[in-house]
Order: structure tokens, then C-alpha cells, then sequence
């Protein structure tokens, strides 16, 4: 994996080399009436067997415990809903009958009068024949204006989206729809890597103390890549996200909404303040990745195995339009503080002075359509597959097609 794509992981374990079972110790015996054939191979294990090491005696390395997603966070309840599918319709409201007729926008009728009071608004010819008998909620008063929402200008990239609207920056309102409309589903995909090291000898020509010419053979390892494949899970995410979530203040115990916090982002006066909200997807990462890990183990494949859950889309972050937040960002600045080694002198003052918001205090929560279970029994075949080079015409693989197993690895 590279080293851009380490940085956009969610969950991620490397099992190391592992010796071969026993086939005495294995409990998985093949069926004995299946006709002798080298081309085949005995089904993956079921989600609960795989979970079970058939080998105890050789110590196998578990994966990371799931990440406290949501400990310490609270529900912020004034939020809205978040579904995108609804907002449009939620955000904009209507008239409703329930308003009262004698608003302080459209000043005071006497409902016993129907002449016109001097502080209610002129009304045209037809709307000045008022009848008591029609049906007109406002009582011929002009409706009042529409709600629309604002569109700030945002950049896509691969985590998510990034605006500098200055909008947004000013009014707290407006950055929380810019969220609410923004807060969509992640995108999230399962990243398999198996690979294997080989050591040889090379020849290497060096001067001992007296200046002659020796020649000496060191060893030179590589790593040799197995196989390497993505399965995208984004289809599984839920469409309705399951809240926002805000961290207390630690020092105080303070706790703020989310519009709360978008009003003091705007207030802010610093020039490098961020805002970031990040959307996690609640899911067993830890067992599905143990399943995964041992049925590829069952298949045959006792080398290295990486199991990396990318996200994408799953930031939504608004910095200020300043010049100095755009160099901070640019990646030609970059380089060039970096070969001048003014970086030294700049980035610990962009570090001091930047104002973060919700970096690791606010959340959106997802959940998954599918289980675990469900999702390991869909799947591990096509898993398995790609491992042992068998490509599946119209799957849902994306990047290199994985490569045979080495000949020094068992079927």
C-alpha cells in the first residue's frame, strides 16, 4: 500500500508468516466420495469456524480491538436528521395554517374590521374586497417569503470536500445546512495484500584497509507481491446517517450543539481556523477481519496477509479563503519549504496558530446494511478466488488483478 493510501485507512492489520497445520490437526477433512482432482479445493469456512484457529499451538498475531467509536460522545439531539433523501424537503418550510393572524412581520388585523388598519400593508384591488367567508390562511395579507437554502462553492477531493466559501465562514446557519447537506453515506472498501519476501545473495565489490578490491556476496531481500485486490462495501452503508455526535469540552464538561459550534467557528477571528466533520462507519472490523484472515489461510496461503478497510468520502471540511490557510495547503509551498528547509522555521508557527474545530470532537454515525456474518458469506468465495487467481467476469474488483500463488506456497 502506498504510503497516500496509509494515510485514508480506517482499520487495517498485517498477519505475518505462518506455518502450515498439520493435516492431522486439521478438522476439515475433504469429502471422500468428491472424484481426486487437483483443480479442486475444499469450500471456505463458515464465519463461526473461521473465527476458531484450527491450529493452537502456533501462535497467531489477533488484530487491533475495534476503535472506540463513539465513547464519551453525546447525541446532540437538536441536530436535524441528516438524510439526504429528506433534507431537501425537511429544509424549506411551507405555510401553516397554525400561524397566528397578527404577527409582528405583517402587523395587527382586528378580525371584526374589515376595512384596512393603517399598519397593515397595502393589499391590490382585488384583495382589498375581503370577504370573512374565504379561505385565505393569511386573510389577504401576502404570504411570506420563501426559505432557500445557500449553495456554497465547495472542491471534491479524495476524502471528502473542502470549501473556503466565505459565506459559510460568517454565518453559522448557513455553515449548518452546508453540513446538513453534504452529510452523505461514506464510501469504504476492503483492500487485500498478500505478499512474501525473498532473500538473495549479491555480488558487491568494496576496498578493505589496504586499499585492494574484495569482493563479497550480501544478502538483498524483496518483497514479492502475491496478490492484490479491492472489494468496494459502499453499497452496504446505510443511506440515513445515525446522528451527530459531540465530544464534552474535556476541561469543563461543556456541551455544545452542533449550531453552537458553527457559531463559534464563525466568530473566530483567526485566519487558519479549520472545521471537520468526519463520518465513521459502525461495523465489527476486528472478527470480520479475523474470518477474512483465516479463511485465506485455510486456501492454502501461509505468507503475509494485509487487510485494510479504505474510506473515502468521509470528511467534510471548511477552512477560510485567507491567503495565508491557501499556502499553508499548497502543495508547491510545500515543496519548496521543504527543499529550502524553511519548514522549519514555518510549520511550527502554522501549528501554534491554527484553530481547529471539531477535528476529533464531532462525528456523523453510519451503520452498515448488512452484518458481519452476512456480508463474510456473500463474499469469501470471491475472496478466495481472487487469492488463488480465479477472476470472476463482472465482479466488483477494481485496481491490479491479483497473481497465481508463488511456487513456493501449498495448495
Amino acid at each position: 500500500m502506498s504510503k497516500k493510501q496509509q494515510h485514508d485507512y480506517y482499520y487495517s492489520f498485517t498477519s505475518p508468516p505462518t506455518q502450515e497445520p498439520d493435516s492431522s490437526s486439521s478438522s476439515r477433512i475433504p469429502n471422500p466420495t468428491a472424484p481426486p482432482t487437483t483443480d479442486t479445493f475444499l469450500p471456505p469456512p463458515s464465519y463461526d469456524d473461521a473465527l476458531v484457529p484450527i491450529n493452537t499451538s502456533v501462535f497467531q498475531p489477533a488484530p487491533p480491538p475495534n476503535k472506540p467509536n463513539f465513547d464519551g460522545y453525546v447525541l446532540d439531539a437538536t441536530s436535524p436528521p441528516f438524510n439526504p433523501n429528506v433534507i431537501l424537503s425537511t429544509s424549506m418550510p411551507t405555510p401553516d395554517n397554525n400561524i397566528p393572524y397578527n404577527t409582528s412581520d405583517y402587523g395587527q388585523l382586528d378580525q371584526n374590521d374589515n376595512s384596512i388598519r393603517p399598519n397593515v400593508p397595502l393589499l391590490s384591488n382585488g384583495e382589498a374586497n375581503y370577504n370573512d367567508n374565504d379561505d385565505d390562511q393569511f386573510r389577504g395579507r401576502p404570504a411570506p417569503p420563501g426559505y432557500s437554502l445557500y449553495r456554497a462553492r465547495y472542491e471534491i477531493v479524495r476524502d471528502g470536500i473542502i470549501s473556503r466559501d466565505k459565506h459559510i465562514n460568517q454565518d453559522g446557519e448557513a455553515l449548518l445546512q452546508f453540513l446538513c447537506q453534504h452529510n452523505k453515506p461514506p464510501r469504504m472498501a476492503i483492500h487485500f495484500y498478500g505478499y512474501h519476501e525473498e532473500t538473495i545473495w549479491v555480488s558487491q565489490s568494496t576496498r578493505n584497509q589496504n586499499g585492494e578490491l574484495v569482493e563479497e556476496r550480501v544478502p538483498s531481500t524483496k518483497r514479492i507481491d502475491d496478490f492484490e485486490f479491492d472489494i468496494d462495501c459502499s453499497e452496504n452503508i446505510s443511506n440515513i446517517c445515525q446522528g451527530i455526535y459531540i465530544l464534552p469540552n474535556p476541561k469543563t464538561g461543556e456541551q455544545k450543539t452542533l449550531r453552537q459550534l458553527c457559531d463559534d467557528y464563525c466568530h473566530s477571528k483567526n485566519r487558519l481556523k479549520e472545521l471537520k466533520l468526519t463520518k465513521q462507519v459502525d461495523w465489527d472490523y476486528n472478527g470480520l477481519t479475523r474470518a477474512l484472515t483465516s479463511a485465506i489461510r485455510d486456501s492454502g496461503f501461509y505468507e503475509n496477509i494485509e487487510i485494510t478497510y479504505v474510506m473515502e468520502n468521509h470528511e467534510i471540511v471548511v477552512k477560510t479563503d485567507f491567503s495565508i490557510s491557501r499556502w499553508a495547503d499548497n502543495r508547491w509551498v510545500k515543496l519548496f519549504l521543504i527543499l529550502s528547509c524553511f519548514w522549519i522555521l514555518v510549520y511550527p508557527f502554522i501549528w501554534l496558530f491554527k484553530q481547529k474545530f471539531g477535528h476529533s470532537d464531532l462525528k456523523s454515525a453510519w451503520n452498515m446494511n448488512v452484518s458481519e456474518r452476512d456480508w463474510y458469506a456473500l463474499h469469501i468465495q470471491e475472496v478466495v478466488n481472487s487469492c488463488r487467481g480465479n477472476y470472476i467476469t463482472g465482479g466488483r474488483f477494481f485496481k491490479k488483478r491479483p497473481s497465481s500463488y508463488s511456487v513456493n506456497m501449498k495448495l
